[in-house]
């Protein structure tokens, strides 16, 4: 009975999700200035903490497939941070007027003249290519994870 409570619940939540899409709340647009501080602060802070997560698993020596792959999310991470920190900062100095939004919705044209700001906000906005198999490795080290335990579990007896 509790179990087709939860059943309809989600099923009528994403319900309204998919016939209310204008309130997806999928892109939190920060307040001037403050907003952009505190999202900067909390790139610096990820970084951070996964250097640390990157250099605890290489002293505690933890082996194997999984924690390489964890190792690799840690960098990647830390890259992707690095340059979305960097995005940020090129769009915070980049004029609106350099950029055309085309008949396309999805799509946005960044006018000439072309400056290294243009080609730096340009190039960050590609920030898809570091995180997706960032996001990758996490699952093949979960994964791992995943796979090693269930495998000492039926060893065990259990």
């Amino acid at each position: 009975m509790n179990n087709t409570i939860n059943i309809a619940l989600l099923l009528t939540l994403l319900l309204l999700g998919l016939t209310l899409p204008g309130e997806a709340h999928a892109l939190q647009v920060h307040g001037e200035p403050e907003g952009l501080y505190v999202h900067q602060m909390a790139h610096l802070h990820y970084i951070f903490a996964l250097g640390y997560f990157f250099w605890d698993i290489r002293r505690t020596s933890f082996t194997g497939r999984g924690w390489r792959y964890l190792q690799m999310f840690c960098v990647l991470m830390a890259c992707w941070n690095a340059l979305a920190f960097m995005g940020h900062l090129a769009g915070a100095y980049l004029d609106p007027a350099a950029l055309l939004q085309t008949e396309c919705y999805l799509q946005t044209r960044l006018l000439s003249p072309f400056t290294l700001n243009k080609y730096l906000y340009f190039v960050t906005k590609l920030d898809h290519l570091i995180y997706v198999p960032a996001l990758f490795f996490l699952f093949l080290g979960l994964r791992s994870f995943y796979h090693s335990v269930a495998k000492s579990t039926q060893g065990g007896g259990q």
